[in-house]
């Protein structure tokens, strides 16, 4: 999972640098795998560093940050950043088609996207609600790579 985390690094770095993101990628226990392609998952981090880079955009303060914690004995990662966060009110629709949020246009399809790739290998993704999971003050996403039980 790492290798894939730092291909997407390096295809944002550019981006990351002119925008004065900080991204911090912390690997906790033993390695997070995941019984998937290279694919999906390269496709849920373009997803989620493209909304985070958008939405840090859109905001104006001093220190912006991604930060990317990978649980290998949790199997689970959290994607946090410090943009403006999802409202109460866009929360339940987040994964929907073509909801974009905030009243901002856009095609809105990033999130269900990486939902629906991950739902194919019954893994998940949702909008962090622990307080234990939510690590910076924006979004926080727990995607778990532990396929659910049916």
């Amino acid at each position: 999972m790492l290798d894939i985390v730092e291909k997407v690094e390096r295809i944002y770095k550019r981006l990351l640098n002119k925008e004065n993101i900080q991204l911090d990628i912390r690997q906790l226990g033993s390695p997070l795998i995941a019984k998937t392609t290279d694919a999906v998952l390269l496709q849920l981090f373009l997803n989620l560093f493209d909304n985070a880079v958008y939405w840090l955009q859109q905001v104006s303060r001093p220190e912006k940050r991604i930060e990317i914690i990978l649980d290998g004995q949790k199997g689970q990662m959290i994607f946090s950043d410090n943009g403006p966060g999802i409202s109460k009110d866009d929360a339940p629709y987040i994964f929907e088609p073509f909801y974009s949020g905030k009243g901002e246009e856009g095609r809105g399809l990033g999130l269900y996207i990486a939902r629906q790739l991950l739902e194919r290998n019954d893994y998940s993704i949702e909008l962090a609600e622990l307080k234990s999971d939510k690590i910076l003050s924006g979004a926080n996403f727990v995607v778990s790579f532990v396929a659910e039980e049916n």
